[in-house]
């Protein structure tokens, strides 16, 4: 009906100001044809050019207005996977702490196995634990790095932990960091991991310590996870009556942003024997096997968090903003850092957070952060 209405209308308009019958009816016949043309275009719902470049253009700025909130909702989730790691981790220690009536080791000195590596069985991952020989006595040395360059797969029992220190485990690795799945690291001893895997969390040694070499080592300080000598035994590990600020302010685990780009840069180096530059590990490392760079796996909220923004070792950085750095609990989360506590519960912290509470959540008592002060000569984070 309406293309009959449309041809009509053409006709109509046609005879009312044609000049002579014959001309009408040629002229009719043309008008004709071109109206049905015309109209049977308008029927079939095509776009123009111009009306395809429109909605083109309306799109693109609909997908420009929605990504961000894309990127964000994306974000969310790797913020939250973050934070399981972290309920994770808590509830392996609390565990350990279970069956064994004290917290793990931070870091073994003048050996150099970490926390990481003593809960994995409270992690579900047994197998790489039975893997590890812990251990340098008479029984053996039982290395985290080699003295060069080698070839994988290591069949000597030796360097068995190097299968262990080059596994990638979810758990211990903050998807917001985006972390490369392994870079070649070589300690202040000049020995070699080929494929390190890099790690998003460190232990809270202290709340009152500023520098990883004040104590060396970060040994026997005032937070729950810190270093000890393998050679002191029994080793003086923390007890949870020994937590006296509360299980549910005081800080176990807290997230660590590992610089992967200056590893990329200068991780074939020799690294400095007082650390240069912050990188983060898990399971053992060479370094703290001579006194070196507990930064690897622990940290200290006497700086404060973040530190990362702010300067990077060798860019102009004073040697303490250095020490400051390796040792500040930070994350690649915009303007927070989380952290778990002695209780398993996981809490968000913000950058600006004041200084003083941020200081006593380090230390699990008073009298412990005292004693710490004292060993470090009275200074204060």
């Amino acid at each position: 009906m309406d293309l009959l209405r449309c041809r009509a209308r053409g006709l109509l308009q046609f005879f009312r100001n044609g000049p002579s019958k014959v001309d009408k009816h040629m002229r009719g016949r043309q008008m004709r044809t071109a109206n049905s043309k015309r109209c049977a275009l308008r029927d079939s719902g095509g776009f123009t050019l111009i009306e395809l470049l429109v909605v083109i253009a309306i799109i693109s700025i609909l997908v420009l207005l929605l990504l961000p909130a894309v990127n964000a909702a994306r974000e969310a989730a790797r913020r939250t996977q973050c934070i399981n790691n972290l309920k994770q981790i808590g509830v392996a220690i609390i565990n350990y702490e279970t069956a064994h009536s004290k917290f793990p080791t931070g870091v073994i000195l003048a050996e150099g196995s970490m926390w990481s590596g003593y809960i994995l069985p409270f992690m579900e991952d047994e197998k790489l634990k039975n893997l590890m020989i812990i251990g340098e006595d008479a029984a053996g040395n039982f290395q985290w790095a080699h003295p060069g360059p080698y070839r994988h797969p290591l069949r000597d029992d030796a360097y068995r932990n190097l299968i262990a220190v080059e596994s990638v485990i979810t758990a211990y690795r903050c998807p917001s960091a985006a972390l490369p799945n392994h870079q070649y690291d070589v300690s202040s001893d000049n020995w070699h991991v080929m494929e390190r895997a890099p790690g998003s969390y460190i232990g809270c040694a202290s709340g009152v310590v500023v520098d990883q070499n004040r104590p060396r080592g970060m040994e026997e300080l005032d937070g729950v996870l810190y270093g000890h000598n393998k050679d002191e035994k029994p080793h003086k590990t923390v007890r949870l009556k020994q937590v006296l600020d509360g299980t549910s302010k005081t800080m176990l685990v807290g997230e660590a942003w590992h610089d992967s780009q200056v590893q990329r840069k200068i991780g074939r180096q020799q690294e400095s024997a007082r650390g240069d530059h912050k990188d983060h590990w898990y399971i053992g490392g060479d370094d703290p096997d001579i006194y070196n760079d507990s930064s690897e796996c622990l940290g200290s909220t006497g700086v404060r968090p973040n530190l990362h923004l702010l300067n990077k070792c060798g860019d102009g950085a004073s040697d303490r903003e250095c020490q400051e750095l390796q040792i500040s609990f930070s994350s690649a989360h915009r303007g927070i850092v989380n952290v778990v506590m002695c209780d398993g519960s996981v809490h968000r912290v913000e950058e600006e957070i004041d200084a003083a509470i941020w200081s006593a959540m380090g230390t699990r008592s008073e009298k412990a952060a005292e004693q710490t002060r004292q060993k470090i000569g009275g200074r204060r984070g």
